[in-house]
């Protein structure tokens, strides 16, 4: 059975060494690949630095987190920076309750 829309939608926004990734809709279990597999495509286009701009992002589980973390350990071994906007909010409150925020720098 099909979905009538997709979950996740993630748009990526380069300029020069730097790439934005643009979140809107769920990361979960079955999203969180999807967003793993935008970060790496940032990562192997040669950003220096990859924001993971979440303010368009209604949820996130575990799945998601996870995916955050290991894509900063990714990150730091090929010298680029993973940054995180997330506004206040259901989705600011999972990263701040969770630790992850506090590996993660995070940008106005």
């Amino acid at each position: 059975m099909s979905r009538p829309f997709p979950l996740l939608n993630i748009e990526p926004e380069a300029t020069g060494s730097r790439t934005v990734l643009l979140v809107a809709g769920e990361v979960d279990l079955a999203t969180a690949p999807q967003l793993r597999a935008a970060i790496d495509a940032a990562l192997v286009s040669g950003a220096r630095e990859v924001c993971v701009d979440l303010s368009e992002t209604t949820f996130m589980d575990s799945s998601g987190l996870h995916a955050l973390v290991a894509a900063t350990h990714r990150a730091a071994a090929v010298g680029c920076e993973l940054t995180l906007v997330c506004p206040p909010g259901p989705v600011a409150r999972v990263i701040e309750l969770s630790g992850v925020g506090e590996l993660i720098p995070r940008m106005s």
